[in-house]
């Protein structure tokens, strides 16, 4: 069982490779992450020096500037502490936001209860789950397609030469028929990895969120999946849905991008 972040962090883009992870690449100073999705969240540098004076922006500039202008750098806790902030606004970089390493424990959520009914749906239904999903995040600000392309493909098995081991489930809530919520779930026989959560604003607050992450963990815990994880935006209301929900927060990373560009 996976138990601290650098772990998990190692594990998740051990799986992802295929899937939302194109290459790593080793620079001096830091580790460029290209990604199949097109955004900065996917595509960005990681520090592996301790002081951020040693990092060297113009070598990741040149690699990261031809895939996304923005040129992200991401830093985990530990970059934060050490002023890696500082220095990165000192040098023409802005807070673009978090990502929030959210990990279920068990000893925390003992009501498994769902009174909302909640159908686990296939390709044929994709679509629909595809439309809610693209308004949700496109109005949020978030509207590269190809993570949608990418969860379309693990459903009509594309992956399985990429990613052997992988699969992935996808489930809907309803109201009087209409596509009112979702959530996606990837998995392995190692861990699951809950993501795409999505709900219509016209029906939010109606506990569907809460329900689809109780069906995901119920799904996962049948398939005896140990460890269950989210990446959320932190202090969101996502983050508080989970934490509800029985998970705990291990690691606040930030995401730095270089202004006007």
């Amino acid at each position: 069982m996976i138990k601290n972040f650098l772990d998990l962090w190692k594990v998740h883009f051990e799986w992802s490779k295929g899937v939302l992870l194109k290459e790593i690449k080793s620079l001096k100073t830091t580790d460029i992450y290209f990604g199949y999705p097109q955004t900065e969240w996917f595509n960005f540098a990681l520090p592996k020096v301790e002081k951020p004076t040693e990092l060297n922006l113009a070598e990741i500039k040149k690699v990261l500037f031809p895939v996304n202008p923005l040129t992200a750098i991401y830093l985990f806790e530990k970059h934060i502490k050490t002023g890696f902030p500082k220095f990165l606004k000192k040098n023409g970089y802005k807070f673009m936001g978090t990502d929030t390493y959210m990990v279920f424990n068990s000893k925390t959520l003992k009501d498994f209860k769902i009174n909302i009914p909640i159908e686990h749906i296939n390709l044929s239904k994709f679509q629909e789950y595809n439309k809610l999903t693209y308004k949700v995040f496109s109005e949020a600000g978030y509207d590269d397609l190809t993570y949608n392309k990418i969860c379309h493909q693990t459903l009509t098995g594309e992956m399985k030469s990429k990613a052997p081991g992988f699969s992935s489930e996808f489930f809907m809530i309803y109201e009087n028929g209409k596509p009112a919520a979702g959530a996606g779930l990837f998995l392995t026989k190692e861990i699951g990895y809950f993501h795409n959560d999505a709900t219509f604003k016209e029906y939010r607050k109606r506990g569907y969120h809460a329900a689809l992450i109780k069906e995901r963990i119920k799904f996962c815990l049948d398939k005896k999946v140990e460890t269950l994880y989210s990446i959320v935006e932190y202090k969101s209301q996502s983050f508080r849905n989970y934490q509800k929900c029985g998970f705990e927060t291990w690691q606040v990373c930030e995401l730095f991008t270089l202004k006007n560009k």
